[in-house]
């Protein structure tokens, strides 16, 4: 087993400069955090290029002693580390004793999802933590497919990863697609925005057989090319006075209205 001493190993500095866009798409990798959400990479079969770990702090749980016991049949490139050295590798302050750089997924292309009842589609949103939380809304209630178009929040990025609790690992994710291509790729799929002056109640909507919800920016709205491909522009209603509710927690309540009647009582 190597054993890295040094925050200035080269290692521990290109698994830190993952924090950058630019860095993460020249390198094809991720940075995913901790035990919980290394394990679910684990078990869903991820690609693990890179993992650094502190074996006094996974040793302290029977998650991170089972995780440490499987990392070596799993990772191309497998290192140990004190706390030290882990916190220059990674993006959070209390990076529960364990960092990975996981390759990006292969996904069919977007066209294949067609036949989808419902999709994702997010158009200039800017909150990592909104993103993350919506791929997490998205996988629980059986989405297809998320796609982002250009000026879109990087879905890989850190804080993204970890909003999305493994969800990255469960949804196929199409990043910065024009909507002259979504049109191309997603033909015959209806696509309905959320929009806080929308003509339709979301719970008036005869949902399509394949429908994208598009969700856009909290600060700047919906893109102009976004409302041009909209069939239905939908609302959440609220009680007079009440301040707009964030966009993740409208995509999920669409989300589940959409969905609700396809999941069986699950």
């Amino acid at each position: 087993m190597q054993r890295i001493s040094s925050p200035q190993n080269p290692v521990v500095k290109r698994l830190h400069s993952l924090e950058r866009g630019r860095a993460r798409r020249e390198q094809g990798v991720y940075v995913a955090e901790g035990v919980r959400l290394i394990g679910e990479a684990l078990a869903t079969e991820q690609d693990a290029e890179v993992v650094l770990y502190d074996p006094d702090a996974l040793s302290r749980s029977e998650a991170g002693r089972a995780l440490m016991a499987a990392l070596p049949g799993w990772v191309h490139s497998l290192y140990e580390a004190d706390a030290r050295v882990l916190a220059a590798a990674a993006q959070t302050d209390t990076p529960a004793g364990i960092v990975a750089a996981l390759r990006y997924p292969t996904n069919a292309p977007l066209q294949s999802h067609r036949q989808d009842r419902l999709g994702i589609i997010l158009d200039r949103l800017a909150d990592p933590g909104n993103a993350g939380t919506i791929l997490r809304t998205a996988a629980a209630a059986g989405a297809g497919y998320v796609v982002t178009t250009p000026d879109t929040v990087d879905l890989f990025a850190p804080k993204v990863v970890r909003a999305g609790m493994g969800a990255h690992f469960l949804l196929p994710l199409y990043q910065s697609i024009s909507w002259d291509q979504i049109g191309e790729d997603l033909v015959g799929v209806t696509a309905i925005v959320a929009e806080i002056e929308g003509d339709t109640s979301v719970f008036d909507l005869d949902w399509p057989a394949t429908a994208a919800l598009i969700v856009g920016s909290e600060a700047h709205g919906l893109s102009e090319a976004a409302k041009s491909r909209a069939a239905e522009a939908v609302y959440v209603p609220m009680q007079p006075g009440v301040e707009s509710l964030n966009a993740s927690v409208v995509a999920s309540i669409i989300m589940y209205l959409a969905l609700g009647p396809s999941m069986g009582g699950q």
